[in-house]
């Protein structure tokens, strides 16, 4: 499944985020990182599921 997640840099949508690749999803992250840091990411950025 593809699935969106609005927020994915925050500390909740970071781990959701995290949640759903393990689960073998696909994974769209949009923040505009007014609260939200890019160094939630890191970790998953190259996943290949990840935009």
């Amino acid at each position: 499944m593809r699935v969106l997640v609005s927020g994915g840099a925050g500390f909740i949508g970071s781990h959701l985020c995290e949640r759903l690749l393990k689960e073998g999803h696909q994974v769209v992250c949009l923040d505009n990182l007014s609260t939200g840091e890019r160094n939630n990411l890191e970790a998953f950025e190259d996943h290949a599921g990840f935009e």
